[in-house]
């Protein structure tokens, strides 16, 4: 980035450690009333700072696009305190510290949780006016008049904190999108003294490939100017989005699907997480959960406390799914989705399907390895076969484990598929589920079904 943009994520990490020190100090006084440190909360400061740093960088706190919006703030730090205070406890619980003041903890996290959201908030407004004021920015133009150029426009235009200013659009087409007074148009004969001129530090290229001589002239220009030239190209008509680009010699070759999952540490990651997070569960929830849940269930209706259900897995393998029996037994349970309103549904039932614990389970299935936390949605055999049939890309979303939770459910795309349009989206959002998997989206992906399950989900029935 251009200017001083690079330096932005230093500062936001700069002031972060500062307030966590400060908490931690100005707590420690308003407890003990006196700084004199022991041995024993130095080392809790140095632990303090760590697991900052640690989740930080898991969580990406610190990516530009991520501090752009208050409100993505502040959910970025509900997840890494969260995070904190799990790594902390666990920490002093392995060490068998008992003997730290839990007035102090929760003072100092609470404190710092004001400080940062303060922080957050006045940085972003300090870059944004800094950026308004005509400082740091990279001054760009669009080759092209289509709808990638027009994607391009408006995203240039999005935000100030981007720190990008389009300053033109030129083509030798009409424009197919409206372009601001201030924004200069042209034909590309005019784009090289344009740039030059206004000193254009990036053009970004739109129009077809197929164009070799006016990209090979576009190249040499910029080359000799110091120009920056970047292609976008055209993957609207794909449902993947992400491509890598690989050389065999000279040869370039596009993989337009990439998947983190092949990548044996990805793959490793997910697997330690899947198994501490269920391991917890269990222990922790299902534990005491489980035998109230079959007692109601028994004392409501008929028949055995779980649901047993052969479901599509990994490469298509099956597998026993488990969920806590919310209906009455029934020969269609293998082939007949819940509907609203539906009479198989139990008292019990309604109660457990609302509130996503019928699913609790399948907590069981992770520890197995049979699913993951997240994951797409594990169908039935029958519409497996069915949807494979009349949606071309559905197959992908069974390259991955299926999960308890997904993208597309938490984006909406919960419970009953009543159209085919609703299981196209479901699959979208699980096709870039498989390309854009990360660790911290999976985290991202818990923390807003938690969410959802307390505000409620008008699809859950």
């Amino acid at each position: 980035m251009k200017g001083y943009s690079k330096y932005f994520w230093f500062i936001h990490f700069i002031g972060d450690i500062l307030f966590i020190n400060i908490a931690f100090i100005l707590m420690y006084y308003l407890k003990f009333d006196s700084i004199d440190f022991s041995d024993k909360y130095r080392f809790l400061l140095i632990i303090f700072n760590a697991n900052w740093i640690l989740v930080a960088l898991m969580l990406k706190l610190y990516e530009l696009k991520r501090i752009i919006r208050l409100d993505k703030v502040l959910f970025n730090l509900f997840k890494a305190f969260g995070f904190n205070v799990l790594i902390i406890t666990a920490v002093l619980f392995s060490l068998k510290q008992s003997e730290f003041s839990r007035e102090h903890l929760y003072a100092t996290y609470l404190m710092l949780f004001g400080l940062i959201m303060c922080w957050r908030y006045l940085s972003i407004k300090l870059i944004k006016l800094y950026r308004k004021s005509g400082y740091n920015y990279r001054r760009v133009v669009i080759v092209g008049g289509g709808e990638v150029a027009q994607q391009l426009n408006d995203y240039f235009n999005s935000d100030d904190v981007l720190g990008v200013r389009l300053l033109g659009v030129f083509s030798d087409s009409d424009f197919s999108f409206e372009i601001k007074d201030s924004v200069k148009t042209g034909t590309l004969d005019s784009l090289e003294q344009f740039a030059l001129k206004n000193d254009i530090d990036e053009i970004f290229y739109t129009m077809p490939l197929t164009y070799t001589k006016k990209i090979k002239g576009l190249v040499d220009f910029c080359d000799k100017y110091m120009i920056r030239f970047k292609v976008v190209p055209d993957f609207r008509g794909f449902i993947f989005k992400r491509v890598n680009i690989d050389f065999f010699n000279d040869v370039p070759v596009i993989t337009l699907r990439e998947e983190p999952l092949t990548d044996f540490i990805n793959r490793f990651t997910k697997r330690v997480f899947d198994l501490i997070f269920s391991l917890l569960t269990i222990f922790f929830v299902l534990s005491w959960l489980y035998p109230i849940i079959a007692v109601l269930i028994k004392l409501t209706s008929k028949g055995p406390v779980l649901f047993k259900q052969s479901r599509s897995g990994v490469n298509n393998e099956e597998f026993l799914c488990y969920k806590f029996r919310s209906m009455t037994m029934s020969a269609e349970a293998d082939t007949k989705q819940a509907t609203k309103g539906d009479v198989r549904i139990t008292k019990i039932g309604a109660f457990l399907r609302k509130s996503s614990l019928d699913e609790f389970p399948q907590f069981f299935n992770v520890f197995m390895g049979d699913m993951s936390i997240v994951g797409p949605r594990p169908h039935m055999l029958k519409h497996t076969e069915e949807y494979s049939e009349l949606i071309q890309k559905y197959m992908v979303r069974q390259l991955v484990k299926p999960g308890i939770t997904g993208a597309a459910q938490v984006k909406g795309y919960r419970g009953e598929t009543k159209e085919l349009e609703d299981m196209e989206g479901r699959v979208r959002l699980d096709v870039w589920y498989i390309e854009n998997w990360s660790l911290s989206l999976d985290i991202n992906i818990i923390f807003h079904t938690v969410w959802n399950a307390f505000k409620g989900d008008e699809k859950a029935y």
